[in-house]
């Protein structure tokens, strides 16, 4: 299921968001912080961040079917994004 891409104005970034993206862009090629795409980027990333908290989670509450319908989910995101 793909996602439509969204304009940055739909997007409303503080001041401590935008000044955190600007500092990232510096450091990390390929990203600009005006840019769709590199916001998209970042969002996915951002998901795979949360995946992982809440896997760790399920594994402190042993449910492992959760565990691995969000690795398959993850898997898939990643190898979709080619990092």
């Amino acid at each position: 299921m793909s996602i439509p891409a969204m304009s940055l104005e739909v997007i409303d970034l503080t001041d401590a968001h935008r000044q955190l993206l600007e500092k990232l862009s510096e450091l990390v090629p390929g990203l600009e912080p005006d840019s769709p795409q590199s916001l998209q980027r970042i969002f996915g990333l951002g998901l795979i961040a949360l995946t992982i908290q809440v896997t760790n989670k399920a594994r402190q509450q042993d449910q492992q079917s959760l565990i691995e319908e969000l690795g398959v989910l993850a898997k898939a995101v990643v190898e979709s994004e080619d990092w």
